[in-house]
């Protein structure tokens, strides 16, 4: 779902788990998982589906030595459906021997490697922070590279680089990525013209992972957009403070205690990951989860569990810091999708009409998605260079 994985199957190898991360979706992966489904579920189910029927599929595969990972989720929501659904299929295509790890974010994932819980959420973590600092430095000097591909190629050969200091146990990792930040700003880049700012938010899996959400953040960025995408961390932010929340309201004093010390170690991994080298990227942009709960308020209630909170906190945050537009995505029939889409006009009537697009996509490219993003990119220009001329009056 995010190249984020990479580094969770890094995470497990340091712990001796042996770990593989499941190919990019094809249409063969989209195929299959449509021909176990009715279509009518999330997309991202269907994604995972033909993912993971394709690997038991494949030859001379024991299905008693594989183990998927797929999360259980509460709230409003049918992801905290897809592994029990897929614990179903799985045992009617006969693979009753294949597993599913299921940690709960009711605990925050506390739960997800057993014996080796505290050095692999560690490692993970940190690998969550490298992989969203890299997809950010990439994406601010991606579309100003003098040479194309440049930044590509340093992207991919940086994940490697990442992954390998990961599964050693992340020794040197903070100087790997420095190291990785310096090849980053020696790119040749010309930002003489600075393009309009897209923030891509919306439902996790899908924003994402290009291949299950039509390519939106290069397309965009081929009709004279920088894109930003929200990190994957946040997720693991959130899981947390709902962790110190519910176990609140359960009078659950011990998980309160487990949640503290977990935000708090969060937060020390994530300043010793990034010091000296935050202020090589836009952080003036970086949201904070206390900022997105605060602010989501007006549009979506902060105790809504899931993706709209933060979604609808994020916007009202980024449009403060200069954004020239959003674009929210969402599975085709998404309910916590839908209630985003719900109160987006509201959002961008108060917010001096700012460019707002929701993106339903099913896997089914069409030229009327090609028309609206072109649509949408021109907006974009246009409500960015009106807020030019009017600070140039100021």
């Amino acid at each position: 779902m995010n190249d984020g994985a990479y580094m969770l199957a890094a995470a497990a190898r340091s712990c001796g788990i042996p770990s593989e991360v499941l190919p990019k979706q094809t249409e063969e992966d989209l195929a299959i998982g449509r021909k176990y489904t009715s279509s009518k579920e999330c997309f991202p189910m269907i994604c995972t589906t033909g993912s993971f029927i394709k690997k038991l599929q494949e030859p001379g595969i024991d299905p008693s030595k594989v183990s998927f990972f797929m999360p259980d989720h509460n709230g409003p929501c049918r992801f905290g459906q897809y592994n029990q659904f897929h614990r179903i299929l799985f045992d009617r295509l006969g693979y009753k021997d294949a597993e599913l790890i299921t940690p709960s974010n009711d605990t925050s994932y506390e739960d997800v490697a057993g014996e080796h819980g505290q050095k692999f959420r560690i490692n993970a973590w940190k690998g969550f922070i490298v992989a969203d600092y890299l997809r950010k430095i990439h994406r601010e000097t991606r579309p100003y590279e003098i040479n194309k591909g440049d930044s590509d190629k340093l992207y991919e050969e940086s994940i490697i680089r990442l992954v390998k200091c990961i599964e050693n146990g992340s020794k040197g990792l903070h100087k790997t990525l420095a190291l990785v930040a310096a090849d980053f700003l020696a790119i040749k880049v010309d930002k003489s013209i600075k393009r309009p700012v897209v923030a891509i938010i919306g439902e996790i899996f899908m924003r994402d992972n290009a291949p299950c959400n039509g390519d939106i953040a290069n397309r965009l960025e081929d009709l004279g957009i920088e894109v930003m995408i929200g990190p994957f961390s946040e997720w693991i932010y959130y899981s947390t403070y709902r962790f110190t929340r519910d176990s609140r309201w359960k009078n659950d004093n011990i998980g309160v205690i487990k949640s503290k010390i977990q935000g708090f170690g969060q937060d020390v991994i994530a300043y010793s990951l990034l010091r000296g080298i935050k202020e090589f990227t836009d952080h003036q942009k970086d949201v904070s989860l206390h900022d997105m709960l605060n602010l989501c308020n007006t549009y979506i209630n902060k105790f809504y569990d899931g993706d709209p909170p933060i979604a609808m906190g994020t916007s009202m945050a980024l449009y403060e810091r200069g954004v020239s537009g959003l674009a929210a995505i969402l599975p085709f029939t998404c309910m916590p999708g839908t209630v985003v889409a719900s109160v987006s006009d509201t959002f961008r009537k108060d917010h001096n009409n700012i460019p707002f697009i929701n993106i339903a996509y099913d896997g089914q490219d069409s030229v009327s998605l090609d028309t609206r993003l072109q649509a949408f990119a021109f907006q974009v220009k246009e409500y960015a260079m009106a807020g030019k001329q009017e600070l140039v009056r100021l």
